[in-house]
């Protein structure tokens, strides 16, 4: 299998994933010392500091204090969950490209997959035919019927839920990414040419433990991916022409993009 990684774009996103996650911590500090401020500004009006009769002083001491650390606290929380999520996706080790590309390994140099290398993100292409990958690192009991994800409530799901995946909406994420790289490809080569692109949501933490009912798109675990592509090509094979010209169009705007191949 011939594999896209555009590591540039991944560098980027983690770099923005730990400043995020710093910054978060950062602002939330600054909701704690706003916290002990009317403390700090009464001693400073028992002594005769002439800072106490400041404005801002005074407005921290009469109740200020409480709107920096609410706002501290949601900025703070918000920032930290954008830089997790970053963190997880270009980070954390395996990161979910790379656990699609072991789950994929030992398919020929007809089948290619781009990583951050397309309109599309997550993309495999081969004789099966054309994907966009949604994953999700998401731990626990998860419950996928038509196009709807849940998790039932736990403490422990709570208690995590700061550094853990939210489940989300994989399934509508996954058609507006194969619908974004359809029309990427349509405009490349034409209505008449361009391959369907299929969505489909993988689950890649090991501690998932799925319960899949009538799904809108299709929602598998990495050990189901390669097995669950060879179905589709013995089903429906995609003509050599058209793969050719859509991988064509996918290896030039890798390269575009920066990407490179990495075997």
């Amino acid at each position: 299998m011939r594999i896209y990684i555009n590591e540039k774009y991944i560098e980027k996103r983690a770099k923005t994933g730990r400043r995020l996650s710093l910054l978060g911590l950062a602002v939330l500090g600054v909701g704690m010392l706003a916290s002990f401020s009317p403390g700090v500004i009464g001693g400073w009006i028992q002594s005769g500091n002439p800072t106490a009769q400041q404005p801002w002083a005074q407005w921290l001491f009469n109740g200020g204090w409480a709107i920096v650390s609410m706002f501290a606290l949601l900025v703070g929380f918000l920032l930290g969950q954008v830089g997790n999520a970053y963190m997880r996706r270009f980070v954390k080790s395996p990161r979910p490209d790379e656990i699609l590309t072991k789950a994929l390994k030992g398919f020929d140099d007809r089948n290619h997959f781009y990583a951050w290398a397309t309109p599309g993100e997550l993309v495999f292409a081969g004789p099966s035919g054309l994907y966009a990958f949604v994953t999700r690192s998401t731990p626990g009991e998860i419950r996928i019927e038509g196009d709807k994800a849940s998790q039932p409530f736990s403490i422990t799901r709570v208690l995590f839920s700061f550094s853990q995946e939210s489940v989300g909406r994989p399934m509508q994420e996954a058609q507006s990414l194969a619908q974004s790289l359809q029309e990427w490809l349509t405009k490349q080569l034409g209505e008449d040419n361009a391959l369907a692109v299929k969505p489909l949501v993988v689950f890649v933490d090991e501690r998932v433990k799925l319960d899949v009912k009538d799904p809108l798109t299709p929602v598998l675990l990495p050990k189901q991916l390669k097995q669950y592509l060879r179905n589709q090509l013995r089903s429906e094979r995609i003509p050599k022409n058209a793969l050719a010209e859509a991988v064509k169009a996918l290896n030039a705007e890798a390269e575009r993009r920066g990407a490179a191949r990495v075997n």
